[in-house]
């Protein structure tokens, strides 16, 4: 089957694995997150980490077979790995749900898998957390979506992040306005993904310089919406005008709310999913180049999977939290303190001992792991897996000397003692 048997010292190009500490972590922040989607009655749902191909293809629309990782199953069919997760909770609903269950809220923990440009060096596995509100068209329900967002990223990222809103709805009719056909928005489309605003302009100086100048300009982030009013007014297309409405809308209410320093406007925001049908949305960080997570409404999706149902939701990027944490707030990840135990003599009767004395460290809270044999490489074990303290205890099991590894201070107590002190020094 392999024409050569040594194996790879190296994983596929856009993954990689995680070791425990950023593991854990990681887990701090899932827990924040689900903190605060339980509070608003979302519930927790799980799919299949493979869907048919076709049906994934719905949602990730033109070019496809560029953007997922396929392959034959065993039965012949043509399966894949999910691209994201809107598009198989779209489909649990379209086959699963009835009319009258709606509304439901549903919310994960996931990763997905994309095709990526090796010569870029993306990543194909994402780390997602989200939620989808769905069965029902209401702007209260992209506000709800919008305000989790927030109250979740302050307790992570505090304040040092913002929303983009754009509207798919206001895009297509500024299109509408630039007499653009069917090419000439793809591509516009895929040079707005791309940031070529170089190209844009090139390409509709060939139309309208006016026209030109004036879209530039409103696919620029804006963060005043009056200023957004008077450009979109000036251009006076009904159109254009009913469009931005649902935008003012919802922003309205969430400037009510004291939400509104939180938010920009960005008309150029163009995801390469294509099953958005109105509000869009990105989450940006000071701390790196990435994005954050995205969402936005989309009303037809479902329907292609059987059920008619509007819905709206989002996604963020845990790769992308935690690393956005790790530049701003080393002191956020505060985890139990962590004690690393062996014994001089490690005859049987000591490593029962041992067992003993680590299970009464474990009921102070204490994270506690034993090495039940000598190991010379003791100290760099404990310091490359961040523990806090070091503890030999000594032939007869009666003494125990402490290393405190942030400080390397060392302390000699009876073993009874030492109780005390992990408990209470040890905690400051």
């Amino acid at each position: 089957m392999f024409i050569n048997n040594k194996i790879e010292e190296k994983l596929p190009e856009g993954f990689r694995d995680i070791f425990p500490v950023e593991a854990e972590e990681r887990n701090v922040i899932k827990n924040i997150i689900k903190e605060e989607f339980d509070l608003w009655g979302y519930g927790e749902i799980k799919t299949p980490v493979v869907e048919f191909t076709k049906n994934i293809a719905i949602g990730v629309g033109k070019n496809w077979k560029d953007k997922l990782i396929s392959f034959f199953d065993s039965d012949g069919n043509l399966v894949s790995l999910r691209t994201d997760m809107t598009i198989p909770i779209a489909r649990f609903t379209g086959m699963r749900i009835k009319k009258n269950q709606l509304p439901v809220k549903f919310y994960y923990f996931a990763n997905s898998f994309r095709q990526s440009n090796r010569q870029k060096g993306l990543k194909r596995e994402y780390n997602q957390a989200g939620l989808e509100f769905i069965g029902s068209d209401s702007y209260m329900c992209d506000v709800e979506v919008l305000i989790i967002i927030i109250n979740i990223l302050n307790k992570i990222v505090s304040n040092n992040f913002l929303i983009g809103l754009g509207d798919v709805n206001l895009s297509e009719a500024l299109y509408d306005w630039l007499n653009l056909n069917k090419d000439d928005k793809e591509f516009i489309k895929s040079n707005l993904i791309l940031k070529n605003y170089v190209a844009i302009r090139e390409y509709l100086y060939k139309f309208n310089k006016n026209k030109a100048e004036i879209f530039l300009n409103l696919i620029k982030p804006i963060k005043d919406i009056t200023k957004l009013e008077k450009i979109l007014k000036d251009i006076n297309d009904e159109k254009v005008i009913n469009s931005f409405n649902n935008l003012k809308i919802i922003y309205g209410i969430l400037n009510e709310l004291d939400f509104n320093k939180y938010f920009i406007f960005d008309l150029g925001i163009l995801r390469d999913f294509e099953y958005y049908t109105g509000l869009i949305f990105e989450i940006y960080s000071s701390n790196i180049n990435s994005i954050l997570g995205s969402g936005g409404r989309y009303n037809k999706l479902i329907k292609k999977f059987g059920l008619d149902a509007p819905a709206t939701g989002f996604a963020l990027d845990i790769d992308m939290l935690h690393k956005s944490i790790k530049e701003s707030n080393l002191s956020f990840f505060k985890p139990k303190l962590k004690v690393l135990i062996f014994c001089d003599n490690d005859s049987e009767e000591n490593n029962l001992n041992l067992l003993k004395f680590a299970n009464k460290l474990r009921k102070l809270g204490i994270n506690t792991e034993i090495l039940y044999e000598k190991n010379k490489n003791i100290f760099f074990i404990a310091k490359e897996n961040k523990f806090n303290f070091v503890g030999i205890i000594n032939d007869n099991f009666e003494k125990i000397e402490i290393t405190n590894l942030d400080n390397n201070k060392i302390i000699n107590l009876n073993l009874n003692d030492s109780l005390n002190y992990f408990k209470n020094e040890g905690f400051n």
